[in-house]
């Protein structure tokens, strides 16, 4: 639920300001109104000009929040009106936020003397310093504090010790140092407590295990080292964990298997190793499983999904986890978005992937994954067009050994990105890849694929990026390709292309990466290759292109490499190759 958030500019103290007590009425809180905006000197939105006037009443005015009752002051509410400086001395605010303006200097002391406040945001601003030793001296009705986006400095949680009533404390985003200090542990109200993006060092202490109503623990890119401290487990109410991008080793604690209402966990980035533990997979609640960039290994359990599961997002990628992809998998109907890259997974795919009608991006890349079927053809892509919203399918790296099949084509018209290099695919390109009328970006490069181009390439409009490099594909080099106008890089080097390169190239208006080295192109350049203006690398080096180079070629101002090497170019180089002033690396040799 988004919160309402009320603002108030903090900077000069005027004694016109102060409230007296006892006769204080709207009058006062009006003139000390009057005294912030005479003092704000940047009004980006004009604000002030149209509405702050004193024809109205102040409770009218734009960000004013009065009690209905007692017609006093009780609440502001300018949020990013970008204010530049101000003061307060409203002593009956309860609700008070200084947020994404351009406050700067420390934080004033004087905060304690409003005493009603019970939410206060300084958040995204330019304090500095360290936190003043008695802040929480005199607000015991303080509930939520938000010091997050500035540059406060020294003792994480120094003066909080007696914040005894908070329930939600973020320290985020500044540059807090030392350790987290085990008082943290007396801070037993709080239901969400951030502390990340700062330079701690040393371990989450256990005592962080006794803030039971602890609802969010986020303690992200901090430099955190040590074990993640297995009185976690106590933290029941806990619906989200996130320790993402810290220095944290050691096997994941079995008790968070007791977080029964955990809805997200993201250890990613760290050191961690061993196995997941089980009791992970059995928290029905759980939507995202982040642990991607650790050191974890060990297999997925059998039963992964059973029973009923929310899972929507399972990030394993780039860790040591062996062993097959659990068919139970497909149990997480949910399931949006899988990513498995860069693990020791070995045995087919399941098909039983292409059940999960809510799935977005499958990354399988980078194991030692197969075909479930014996048959050539890979049936995976067949099973994968149960999968109707899927836009991302990446296998890359993977020992498929296979023929991609015509069904191919029955895929998802949502499919925006296929990758599928290095993995062994024989055979032709099915015509029927030309139905993916969203694709984006294809790669089949580093594999054995044979035959021309299909003539039904034309048919994806939207592709910018297209990797055939390594194969042999052989033919001329279609004509097709030029109703490509989204087209910005094309790898086709290392084939057995033959022919001219098509006039009609200077259709390709986006190009900026072209390669078709290493085939056997013949013929001399035609002259709608130097339209391309936008190109910045070009290598067209082995092949047996000839004639002379025209000097429209210097035209070509943003081209940072030209290797026409290795063919057979007569006449002399063109003295307008000078004006190519952002080229690094030019090769005519053989």
């Amino acid at each position: 639920m988004e919160r309402t958030c009320y603002y108030f500019p903090v900077g000069l103290l005027l004694a016109t300001s102060m409230v007296v007590m006892g006769a204080a009425d709207i009058r006062t809180d009006t003139s000390a109104i009057v005294a912030l905006r005479d003092h704000i000197v940047s009004d980006p939105h004009l604000i002030l000009a149209k509405n702050w006037s004193i024809s109205f009443s102040v409770c009218d005015w734009i960000g004013i929040i009065c009690d209905s009752g007692r017609q006093r002051v009780v609440a502001l509410n300018i949020s990013n009106m970008g204010f530049a400086e101000g003061m307060s001395h409203l002593r009956r605010l309860s609700f008070m936020a200084l947020s994404n303006n351009n406050l700067m200097g420390e934080i004033p002391s004087w905060l304690g003397i409003l005493d009603r406040l019970q939410y206060l945001s300084l958040r995204e601003n330019n304090f500095f310093g360290d936190l003043p030793t008695n802040i929480c001296d005199n607000l015991p009705n303080l509930k939520e504090l938000d010091l997050s986006g500035n540059q406060l400095s020294g003792q994480m949680l120094s003066g909080l010790s007696n914040c005894s009533g908070l329930k939600s404390l973020n320290l985020s985003s500044n540059q807090f140092s030392g350790y987290i200090p085990k008082a943290v542990g007396n801070l037993k109200m709080l239901e969400e407590l951030h502390l990340g993006d700062n330079i701690l060092k040393g371990s989450i202490p256990e005592e962080i295990g006794n803030l039971q109503s602890l609802r969010v623990l986020s303690i992200t890119s901090s430099n955190l080292s040590g074990s993640i401290p297995r009185e976690i487990g106590n933290l029941t109410m806990l619906e989200g964990v996130d320790f993402r991008n810290n220095s944290l080793t050691g096997p994941i604690p079995n008790e968070i298997g007791n977080l029964l209402k955990l809805e997200s966990l993201n250890l990613g980035e760290s050191s961690l190793s061993g196995s997941i533990p089980v009791a992970i997979f059995n928290i029905s609640t759980l939507r995202m499983l982040d642990l991607f960039y650790n050191n974890l290994s060990g297999v997925l359990p059998l039963n992964m999904c059973h029973g009923p599961h929310n899972l929507e997002d399972i990030f394993l990628g780039w860790n040591n986890f062996s062993g097959a992809i659990p068919v139970s998998i497909s149990n997480c109907s949910k399931l949006t978005e899988i990513y498995l890259h860069s693990n020791k997974f070995s045995g087919p795919i399941p098909n039983s992937i292409g059940n999960l009608r809510r799935l977005e991006i499958l990354d399988l890349s980078a194991n030692n994954l197969t075909s479930e079927s014996s048959s050539p053809e890979l049936d995976l892509f067949t099973s994968l067009k149960g999968c109707i919203s899927l836009r991302v399918i990446a296998v890359r790296d993977n020992p498929l050994n296979g023929v991609l099949p015509r069904s191919i084509g029955n895929l998802s018209i949502s499919v925006e990105s296929l990758g599928v290099w290095n993995c062994g695919l024989k055979g032709n390109i099915p015509d029927s890849i030309g139905n993916l009328s969203n694709l984006a970006f294809l790669r089949l490069g580093d594999n054995s694929l044979t035959g021309s181009f299909p003539t039904t390439i034309w048919g994806l409009q939207k592709l910018w990026y297209l990797d055939l490099i390594n194969n042999s594909l052989s033919g001329l080099l279609s004509g097709d390709l030029c109703g490509l106008q989204s087209l910005e890089y094309l790898h086709l080097s290392q084939n057995q292309i033959s022919g001219s390169i098509p006039r009609c190239f200077n259709n390709l208006t986006s190009l900026r990466y072209l390669d078709i080295a290493f085939n056997r192109l013949t013929s001399t350049l035609p002259m709608s290759l130097w339209d391309l203006k936008s190109l910045v690398y070009v290598n067209l080096s082995t092949n047996f292109l000839r004639g002379p180079l025209a000097p429209e070629m210097g035209e070509l101002k943003n081209l940072t490499r030209l290797d026409l090497s290795n063919n057979q170019f007569s006449g002399k180089i063109p003295i307008t190759i000078w004006s190519l002033e952002s080229l690094d690396h030019l090769s005519f040799g053989v």
